[in-house]
């Protein structure tokens, strides 16, 4: 079953908020309240006022979990702090680097505001006007997570923190086994639920990214959380879900091999597969998606120890 369309309630204590494109997970404890993701800029109003409409107070949360450094999961971090001057921020030390990285920062900013601007056009998410500049140059974190570490969001509830690299190697997603509740931010890929279709992400590593979706296919989750697009419930649902992840994105790394093999040029493979995604979801310039794909394709045949042409 999907879950979308927020503000939804996805369990007990657990909502998804912000947008299907870009949602956040809120899990309200007793006493205090816990954000995963940090969006961008545009959803930084939407969830402000789904909190409101809520009835949950700003200084009711006490954290924001970053799953990982790039910057449609970063950039509305600046206005939760503001909203919510108690909240600390959570990430992986390798996030809480770049993130600390002024040009870094500065890109992310730029590649923000095309974003945006997208969703607005596209009628997803109010005009805001103007991004207003951030106050320093950069996204401060307050607490480094790593494997094994626990975040804990209520009395006797802990998510458990797993580093799930391939996507980025900073990025981290969260166990809390009791509800067998999964938030996996972008370490299952893009998923376009209307089309059924998937596309791989395994932007620094081939071999760690199907290792961490095999990993999370072994945790028996029944809800999952995904970075984009909605979540999936139910525990046979999750499980084809996870299955058809690890088969698509095998048969894609295959195809790249084998394109390569018969003599095309990494250009060319960018260029086919980047238009083929940009079809699915045009929210984004036909180039950006040829710029990811090129570094799918650069992945695989490094795996394979090809010599890219």
């Amino acid at each position: 079953m999907l879950v979308k369309d927020p503000p939804v309630e996805v369990s007990p204590k657990l909502w998804m908020l912000g947008t299907n494109e870009y949602p956040f997970y809120l899990f309200r404890g007793r006493d205090q309240a816990t954000l995963f993701e940090g969006g961008i800029r545009s959803t930084g109003p939407v969830l402000r006022e789904q909190l409101q409409s809520l009835g949950v107070p700003a200084d009711s949360l006490k954290q924001l979990v970053v799953t990982h450094a790039h910057p449609d999961h970063v950039m509305a971090v600046p206005a939760i702090r503001q909203l919510c001057p108690a909240v600390q921020v959570l990430a992986s030390e390798l996030a809480a680097q770049t993130l600390a990285a002024e040009k870094a920062v500065a890109f992310f900013c730029k590649l923000d505001e095309v974003l945006t601007g997208s969703l607005v056009r596209a009628g997803l998410v109010p005009d805001a006007g103007p991004p207003q500049p951030l106050t320093e140059p950069r996204i401060a974190v307050d607490r480094i997570l790593q494997e094994g570490d626990a975040v804990v969001v209520d009395e006797g509830v802990a998510f458990q923190v797993l580093a799930t690299p391939g996507h980025s190697d900073c990025l981290l997603s969260f166990h809390e086994p009791g509800s067998k509740v999964l938030i996996v931010s972008d370490t299952t890929g893009y998923y376009l639920p209307q089309l059924d279709y998937y596309w791989p992400n395994y932007f620094t590593d081939y071999g760690a990214y199907v290792r961490s979706i095999e990993r999370l296919a072994g945790l028996d989750a029944e809800i999952l959380c995904l970075s984009h697009n909605g979540v999936i419930r139910g525990a046979a649902a999750v499980a084809a879900f996870l299955a058809n992840v690890l088969a698509v994105t095998k048969a894609y790394h295959t195809r790249i091999v084998d394109a390569a093999k018969a003599g095309q040029t990494v250009r060319e493979m960018a260029a086919t597969l980047g238009a083929e995604v940009y079809e699915k979801t045009p929210l984004m310039p036909l180039d950006f998606f040829q710029k990811n794909c090129a570094l799918l394709v650069k992945q695989s045949l490094k795996h394979e120890g090809i010599q890219a042409a």
